[in-house]
């Protein structure tokens, strides 16, 4: 599942004023509904993480394999590639990462310096998925703005996405530490 603890639940996610409907999306998508891609975004901490591996642990519950990948790992992931001696390297774990019945890219943005080969790979990627119907969802705390424009004309298909912002605070400085 590729996630960083399985009490990020849906049952553990605190809907704070500003998460409901993220929450309340992610929940919808579990339903397979006609829609199949979505993009949620809002500022570090608010909680797009926990609703993604949230929505990979349900699924894992009903045996169907929804992975997590963080955007700045598949970059360093496939930089690392081009640079092998393996013949195809790079291209094989590309077209994995593109065909995948379902995916998660959480984190567009962060740790990585959003040159435009990585946009490039990353519209590349959201287009396949797009014109192949397969579920996706991407996360990021960029203003959308700062998105590719054929990345967010994809996401607001009304019939095939649903974009969520998600304008909660940051609640890690509320966790109560651990004794």
């Amino acid at each position: 599942m590729n996630i960083s603890s399985l009490n990020n639940t849906f049952e553990n996610f605190k809907a704070v004023p500003g998460a409901q409907k993220a929450l309340a999306i992610f929940q919808e998508l579990l339903t397979k509904p006609a829609w199949f891609m979505l993009l949620v975004y809002g500022k570090a901490g608010c909680g797009k993480t926990h609703l993604c591996e949230a929505f990979s642990i349900e699924l894992a519950k009903k045996g169907i394999r929804c992975p997590v990948f963080e955007w700045s790992e598949l970059v360093r992931d496939f930089k690392k590639l081009m640079r092998s001696d393996i013949k195809d390297a790079y291209d094989a774990r590309f077209e994995m990462i593109r065909r995948l019945e379902r995916l998660i890219i959480d984190d567009v943005g962060q740790g990585s310096v959003g040159s435009n080969w990585e946009w490039g790979e990353l519209e590349d990627i959201v287009n396949y998925r797009y014109r192949n119907n397969l579920m996706t969802i991407v996360t990021t705390n960029l203003d959308i703005k700062a998105l590719p424009p054929r990345i967010i004309s994809r996401f607001r298909d009304a019939v095939k996405s649903r974009m969520v912002v998600m304008d909660a605070g940051d609640y890690r400085p509320l966790k109560k530490k651990r004794v």
